[in-house]
């Protein structure tokens, strides 16, 4: 399955906004062993659904400490087309930008509110963002993602993978993970942060993802709740 996993020159030049960002349930919690990401850490959950327009509100860390790799939080579907869609941190500034990726398109068309979450702007941290994904609309992909930006902008900005054609997915799922452009960099990856996504519905019914990933992440689901904490501190 591939993994939002950009390598370090491109994140930097998606960052700084020279490139566009190309990019059933259980009812208690659950904590279960983990299995390895590749290129990177983190944890992940999985709904095991074909719908096609899930929402959840994702809370950014308020502080954050990462090393030696690029931080996600970001859902997305696996169908024909692996799709990773969500939010990426930007160290330099300090906040947490859109990105997207169906396939092997990430070329991303600004729909909205390019120029208030990207370049040096982009989502506060400690701050709630509502992310909405379609995942065909009128044969696009698109995603929305109202919040409040790190200059006190709240409004929202959206984004299209066009002509993506997307028909019935296995699954979705929603992680937080920082990823390194090849495995013999995991040990060298330092991190410590958390994130929730709360409210999660898919097709407008709440649903409760099941863990499929603890890699130096604690996961715990609670209803349509998601817990992760990111921490890793040695090798």
């Amino acid at each position: 399955m591939k993994k939002l996993l950009i390598t370090s020159a491109i994140s930097s030049a998606i960052l700084m906004g020279t490139i566009p960002v190309s990019i059933p349930g259980l009812s208690q919690t659950q904590e279960i062993e983990a299995a390895q990401l590749s290129k990177g850490i983190g944890g992940r959950t999985y709904i095991n659904s074909n719908g096609s327009i899930l929402v959840t509100k994702i809370q950014l860390p308020p502080a954050m400490s990462v090393s030696n790799g690029t931080a996600y939080i970001y859902s997305g579907f696996t169908g024909s087309k692996e799709a990773d869609i969500g939010l990426q941190y930007s160290p330099t500034y300090n906040v947490w930008k859109p990105t997207m990726k169906v396939g092997a398109n990430n070329q991303e068309t600004y729909i909205e509110g390019k120029n208030d979450f990207t370049y040096t702007k982009g989502f506060k941290p400690g701050s709630t963002v509502q992310m909405t994904i379609y995942k065909n609309l009128n044969g696009h992909t698109r995603a929305t993602f109202w919040g409040t930006n790190n200059v006190g902008y709240t409004g929202r900005i959206i984004t299209e993978i066009q002509n993506s054609n997307i028909g019935a997915v296995t699954k979705w799922k929603l992680l937080s993970t920082v990823a390194v452009t090849d495995d013999i960099y995991r040990k060298d990856i330092r991190a410590n942060f958390s994130t929730r996504f709360t409210d999660i519905t898919l097709d407008n019914r709440a649903v409760t993802p099941v863990v499929d990933t603890q890699d130096f992440t604690k996961v715990q689901v609670s209803g349509n709740t998601v817990d992760m904490q990111v921490l890793k501190t040695t090798n």
